[in-house]
């Protein structure tokens, strides 16, 4: 069943077409890669699906629901989740503690640390388990690794409940065994969640995709596996290099 799907998509940033005529749909478990040069509209699509910036053209439909001129907090009330490139996390708070205020649906972060108090536990320690944080439950944010804290963000956008997760380079400044455990966190979560990934690491998005697009010049360049994707010609010009 398609979860998202984006047709004919625009937006113009001072007479720049950052994005131009994008059309894909997402299915709803699958991991998707956005791949492309520098430029080529990638963290731009990004933003216009969670709210971040509005099209100038196009339509954004999230489980046939019209979202494309809809504001950022109501699209994530209807589980579009993003994670950027630097991770924003309370780091003198504890990892629980962290889930907590992401779960919390009430404003201002210590109501939401009193309402853990009287909250059951299980469902933060299942979410930790599956980010393979549980054993740093206890431990302040700001004691983490940048892989660490990265699994912590993922994890309270579980938290927070949504379905479609968007990443900005996820893997960036992560060791080879942080990036390992990512695209194991990855596999985990298309059980229960859609994800678009924009990547650079090709050995990851190898591991983790169920399909890439390939964007230039805000278009789209190519579609397809990764086998398809890297015999692709165009993709070797604009992209791979020969």
């Amino acid at each position: 069943m398609e979860q998202l799907q984006v047709t004919d998509l625009q937006v113009e940033f001072g007479g720049l077409r950052a994005v131009d005529g994008l059309s894909f749909s997402v299915k709803e478990g699958e991991i998707l890669c956005l791949l492309g040069p520098n430029g080529a509209g990638k963290s731009t699509t990004l933003d216009l699906i969670c709210g971040k910036t509005h099209p100038t053209g196009g339509s954004i439909q999230l489980n046939g629901v019209e979202i494309s001129q809809m504001l950022e907090f109501r699209r994530a009330r209807l589980g579009i989740g993003r994670k950027f490139q630097v991770p924003s996390v309370y780091k003198n708070l504890t990892v629980d503690e962290n889930l907590s205020v992401a779960r919390s649906r009430r404003p201002g972060m210590w109501s939401a640390l009193s309402r853990f108090a009287l909250s059951d536990a299980r469902e933060t320690a299942g979410i930790l388990d599956r980010i393979q944080l549980g054993a740093k439950r206890n431990e302040l944010a700001g004691n983490l690794s940048h892989g660490e804290t990265q699994w912590l963000e993922i994890a309270m956008l579980i938290a927070q409940d949504s379905k479609l997760i968007l990443m900005d380079e996820p893997t960036a400044g992560m060791t080879i065994q942080e990036t390992e455990r990512t695209a194991e966190i990855f596999r985990s979560l298309s059980n229960n969640h859609t994800l678009i990934v924009v990547e650079h690491d090709m050995s990851f998005v190898r591991t983790v995709a169920d399909r890439i697009i390939v964007m230039n010049r805000g278009a789209m360049l190519a579609e397809g596996s990764i086998e398809e994707i890297e015999a692709n010609e165009d993709v070797k010009t604009a992209y791979l290099g020969h």
